[in-house]
């Protein structure tokens, strides 16, 4: 089944919704959902990728169920129509651009010919650097590694083209209450707030949509400038020249011309290719000679020349990286992470029975949902895939913030929501020395998941942040750091609501580590 970057925000965006809810009544009925509909779809989902698929289709079709009166899109969508918007607006603009420039500087008076060096300089040689610096841009994107991953905010290009239609123009769709966007505002700050505040964790998504789109205004600047360049010639009696105040020799203009003509010369007639020698001399410009001294046919043999080195060097390698920025991009999705903690969670939930769906609702008490039991247990379809269902987790606990009970309490929880099985718990100081002996015992310990609790109301300062990323870097690189949050440990209550400004502010700081790999969770 293939994916699309409108399935991985739909995705997103329900499991977000998911993660909001407070209520312990929604959130059993939440869980029981998610059983059915692993129950419906085992069979047919032989990955982990296929049945987060099937869950996002199920999930898809109840949104629109519920909102079968309302013409409500959803995040994805939302993203696809500003993406065709802009590749529209920058296709369009791009070939105005090119248009009207090539035709506004061919224009010609009969008194002073078209200087060619000048033009190739800019149609030519510009575009050509600019592709090279793309070239420079996919070379570091493959091989940069992770600090140059988030390539095009280090792009004045990209930064400007991402802002532009991320931010300006759904701003402006805000302002003017266009009929599309009506009534899913809520989606689109949504599909706003992913682009903006995820942008580090989705990289390399949204990576190659900014690089396709700015490959298409360049391509169509390119496209325009040679077809102005083309209408001119065909409509106009057009002269091309060349001058030089540096001893030029006619020779050394052929030789250059030559070389620049080699990708078609093989091809196209060799009175077609290039100006000839004779062509070259004939057609340089001296003031004190004037104009008359110069023959039409050698100042009208350039602009095959023209038109074929912007179609060699501008137009085609353009239309060469969309290509390969497309094919980039279903490389990227194909090859997406979807074991990431955010999506774990989820398959964790799906497969880890918290009653028997099919037993009779009246012999099953509320009891049932706080542990699942052995022999309810049931084995994954998914292939040869384990069942996460039996993911076991580390826990580290300050032990002089939480008393025995409170981390029992804690432990509970856990297994009660999250289905992980606790396997042990660890004391620790939050001091990377003092704990150094704890910490190195991790990599001893055969779990699948680490746990860190601590309390929502302590800020989470630089020492604290540099604590948690020592303890990740000691970690494998795939094993998921979890920072659980709690209220005070001395209350009752330990449960943080989904809108305390804590965890915002929580979520805030582990999302500038940029490590999908540390997660924040609330305790619920």
């Amino acid at each position: 089944m293939k994916i699309k970057l409108k399935d991985i925000i739909d995705l997103d965006y329900f499991i977000s919704i998911d993660d909001a809810l407070d209520s312990q009544e929604d959130i059993k009925t939440r869980t029981i959902k998610d059983r059915k509909i692993y129950n419906q779809c085992r069979n047919k989902a032989l990955t982990e990728k296929g049945l987060l698929l099937e869950w996002l289709i199920l999930r898809k079709k109840e949104f629109f169920k519920k909102n079968h009166k309302k013409t409500i899109l959803l995040p994805g969508t939302v993203f696809s129509i500003l993406y065709s918007w802009m590749c529209y607006i920058m296709a369009f603009s791009g070939c105005t651009f090119g248009l009207s420039l090539a035709y506004s500087f061919l224009a010609y008076h009969g008194n002073r010919p078209i200087n060619v060096s000048i033009f190739i300089v800019l149609f030519v040689v510009l575009p050509v650097l600019l592709l090279v610096f793309s070239l420079i841009l996919i070379v570091r994107k493959v091989l940069g590694g992770k600090k140059t991953g988030n390539l095009f905010s280090n792009s004045i290009i990209h930064t400007l083209i991402s802002s532009l239609f991320f931010n300006v123009l759904p701003k402006i769709l805000q302002k003017t209450r266009q009929a599309i966007f009506k009534k899913s505002f809520e989606t689109l700050e949504y599909t706003l707030s992913l682009i903006r505040i995820k942008s580090r964790e989705y990289k390399d998504l949204f990576f190659w949509p900014v690089f396709i789109s700015a490959s298409v205004f360049a391509f169509s600047f390119s496209a325009g400038a040679l077809g102005g360049t083309f209408f001119r010639v065909i409509v106009s009696d057009m002269a091309f020249g060349w001058q030089s105040t540096l001893m030029a020799s006619n020779a050394g203009v052929y030789d250059l011309v030559s070389f620049i003509a080699l990708p078609w010369s093989w091809f196209v007639p060799k009175a077609l290719a290039h100006p000839s020698l004779e062509q070259i001399e004939g057609s340089r410009i001296i003031l004190k000679d004037g104009l008359s001294v110069l023959a039409t046919h050698d100042l009208i043999s350039w602009w095959p020349f023209i038109c074929m080195g912007i179609l060699f060097y501008a137009v085609i390698p353009r239309g060469v990286l969309i290509i390969t920025g497309i094919l980039a991009q279903k490389h990227v999705l194909h090859h997406f992470d979807f074991k990431r903690p955010r999506f774990k969670q989820l398959l964790i939930r799906m497969q880890s029975p918290v009653m028997d769906i099919d037993a009779d609702k009246t012999r099953v008490g509320k009891a049932g949902y706080d542990k699942p039991d052995k022999d309810m247990k049931e084995k994954s379809s998914l292939g040869n895939r384990p069942d996460v269902s039996g993911q076991n987790v580390l826990l580290l606990a300050s032990k002089s913030v939480y008393s025995d009970d409170t981390i029992q309490k804690i432990i509970k929880g856990i297994e009660t929501h999250l289905f992980f099985n606790v396997k042990e718990t660890l004391g620790i100081n939050l001091d990377f020395d003092d704990d150094a002996e704890t910490i190195q015992q991790i990599n001893q310990k055969d779990v699948d998941h680490v746990i860190l609790v601590h309390e929502v109301w302590q800020p989470p300062i630089r020492g604290l942040v540099h604590y948690i990323t020592q303890v990740k870097a000691a970690m494998p690189e795939d094993k998921p750091l979890w920072i659980l949050l709690t209220r005070d440990a001395g209350q009752a209550d330990l449960l943080v609501d989904n809108t305390d400004i804590n965890y915002d502010v929580w979520k805030k700081a582990i999302f500038k580590l940029e490590n999908p790999y540390i997660v924040v969770k609330r305790f619920i």
